[in-house]
């Protein structure tokens, strides 16, 4: 148990040493909740509306960061009743959480074990986001969702977003779809509709998956204008990550703490547009 501890250990040591920020264009975004149905518009002009910055917990008066190397600590001398298997992390988290309190590094009440069991998961996916975008894996949308609060985002048909689900074999099959649906036809205007899975490619499918979309064209002097909005709730999807990165170091990390990141508001849905338009 000792080595398995200190291999997961050694791991996020590995992943804090490749840490870079994750930045998201943003047109605007204050940092406040929004209200429901409304979506901050992505566009290609940059700001940095939210990165890997490092989480203030003022009801335990300590950063994320600092919350996780007190677990890492832990970790190092955690007691052998700590047994392997899907609930090492509850159970490890658990542990950590008791530790604290006994030894007054926080109160012992319901809401400074929340919070600093909390801290701890946000904090390891943060290491899973820049471990993500080393690799090549765009983790945009992850990053967003470590905060209490993430807005709704809807990403415009310039952006990198768009052009990656433009250029993928599903977008492309609707497209042709809607070709041939108007093909030989009085249309001027026409709408499709329906779901599809983004998992031409390992990046949309760790982004995306199952997905709805909308396609309406317009047609005026012989050509048509097709605009494809796809639409999602993010949510940390643990079986697509472990599928797509078996041979990564980081599954451990993952099979670990996702679904529990998300059932302890570490990581919190939010709802997801992605345009996409053409012409023919």
């Amino acid at each position: 148990m000792k080595n398995y501890i200190k291999r997961a250990t050694v791991i996020l040591s590995l992943v804090m040493a490749m840490s870079v920020p994750v930045n998201v264009h943003a047109e605007e975004y204050s940092g406040e909740p929004t209200e429901e149905g409304v979506y901050i518009a992505i566009t290609g002009e940059t700001e940095d509306f939210y990165s890997n910055e490092d989480i203030y917990n003022a009801s335990i008066s300590m950063y994320d960061s600092e919350a996780l190397a007190l677990y890492n600590q832990y970790l190092e001398q955690a007691p052998a009743s700590i047994s392997e298997g899907e609930d090492f992390a509850v159970a490890a988290l658990e542990g950590f959480t008791q530790y604290a309190v006994e030894e007054g590094i926080i109160e012992d009440t319901v809401e400074q074990r929340a919070a600093i069991t909390k801290a701890v998961v946000r904090a390891e996916f943060k290491l899973v986001v820049a471990g993500g975008n080393v690799l090549g894996y765009t983790a945009a949308l992850l990053n967003h969702s470590l905060q209490d609060n993430p807005s709704n985002l809807s990403y415009v048909s310039t952006t990198d977003m768009a052009k990656q689900i433009a250029g993928s074999t599903e977008c492309r099959t609707i497209v042709n779809q809607f070709k041939s649906d108007v093909t030989g036809t009085n249309y001027v205007r026409k709408t499709n509709s329906g779901t599809t899975t983004l998992n031409s490619t390992t990046d949309l499918h760790l982004a995306y998956n199952n997905v709805n979309y909308s396609a309406t064209g317009v047609k005026s002097n012989g050509k048509w204008t097709l605009t494809i909005t796809f639409t999602d709730t993010y949510d940390f999807d643990a079986q697509s990550w472990k599928n797509a990165m078996t041979d990564n170091a980081l599954v451990t990390i993952l099979n670990n703490y996702a679904a529990y990141a998300q059932s302890i508001g570490a990581i919190v849905p939010y709802n997801v547009t992605v345009t996409v338009q053409t012409t023919f």
